[in-house]
């Protein structure tokens, strides 16, 4: 193991103990889906479920096959929706699909009447859901367990566009009344509370993302990355380092190379670009990220082989090394590979 990603599920706790307090009387739920965002969906859902979660997001059927198998009482929604080859594994399991569109409506109601379901209206996002203009009639002979939107700005807290979504949905829930409602994730749940609705659908923010964008991140760090030093040397002046040569030594330089690459989910956008943490400092990332090897300049800090540091965690913030590979924590999270060992601590 040269690289491992350390998972504090007290930190875990806490987050989703904030969520609940900002949803005030509506329930909260946790999105789990992308094996809960490269955490590991088992010993995630089982700690939220011991923090009194009861309902639970995941995108496909088979991860909520799987989750089934964990939390056997637990609700479970399926954002992917339903087809024919998925509908029998769902009913089976008692999950309850997200229906976009006629199509998959019709698919679930052949299924046999009265299964529940949630239904999503597309109420600015332009991806998937029924347009606003949905009938309740079209709905009829299926258990409505939820009705449900999603924020396409919540991470711009007061932006316009937030409320004209909210208004648009108020318009269509009041067609649906004694159905229960969704509308927010992680930034709309800590900045929207008229439209906390009747469960609230945090994901990034119960581990440690920033729901926000250009705003103080609220959330307590959950993940810390880290990868062993395997080598250290000292080059000469003016040596190209790694693939390509994209970076040359301007001086006598001690290099430490990494135990992580791409192929471990580092992203290759990082090379040049990213840095690591080690007590306090910050060694920049030099030459190419490489499949299974990346190197630092370490400078004068005396790195040795054997060494850990940090990749991102409470020293480097997830997002401020998503930031300088121009993605988003969402990415960094869910590219991490199975080679990458998952260490739960609390």
């Amino acid at each position: 193991m040269s690289a491992r990603l350390i998972i504090d599920l007290e930190a875990l706790a806490a987050n989703y103990a904030l969520f609940v307090a900002a949803a005030g009387v509506a329930n909260c739920a946790a999105v789990v889906k992308a094996d809960a965002y490269g955490l590991g969906a088992e010993p995630i859902s089982r700690r939220l479920w011991a923090e009194g979660c009861r309902s639970f997001f995941v995108a496909t059927a088979e991860e909520g096959r799987v989750l089934r198998g964990v939390l056997p009482r637990a609700k479970i929604f399926v954002l992917d929706g339903v087809n024919e080859e998925t509908a029998g594994v769902m009913r089976d399991a008692g999950l309850v699909p997200v229906l976009n569109d006629a199509v998959e409506m019709a698919c679930w109601q052949s299924v046999g009447p009265g299964l529940p379901a949630a239904v999503h209206v597309d109420t600015g996002m332009e991806r998937r859901g029924f347009d606003s203009s949905l009938d309740p009639a079209e709905c009829r002979g299926l258990s409505l367990a939820l009705l449900l939107t999603h924020l396409a700005r919540a991470d711009e807290p007061g932006h316009p566009f937030t409320t004209l979504q909210i208004e648009r949905f108020k318009a269509v829930s009041a067609r649906f009344p004694g159905v229960p409602i969704s509308l927010c994730n992680s930034g709309g749940t800590l900045t929207c509370p008229e439209a906390v609705g009747d469960l609230v659908r945090p994901g990034i923010g119960l581990y440690g993302g920033n729901p926000f964008s250009g705003a103080p991140n609220p959330l307590r760090p959950v993940v810390t990355l880290e990868a062993q030093v395997l080598q250290v040397r000292s080059v000469a002046a003016g040596r190209p380092v790694g693939y390509g040569g994209t970076h040359q030594t301007d001086a006598v330089t001690r290099l430490a190379t990494l135990g992580i690459g791409y192929a471990d989910g580092l992203l290759r956008s990082l090379s040049n670009r990213g840095c690591v943490a080690w007590h306090g400092a910050r060694l920049p990332m030099v030459g190419r990220v490489s499949m299974d090897l990346t190197v630092v300049d370490a400078g004068l800090h005396p790195l040795t082989a054997g060494d850990w540091v940090e990749v991102f965690g409470a020293a480097l913030p997830i997002d401020e090394l998503a930031e300088r590979a121009g993605t988003i924590s969402y990415e960094l999270l869910t590219r991490l590979g199975p080679r990458v060992a998952r260490v739960y601590r609390g």
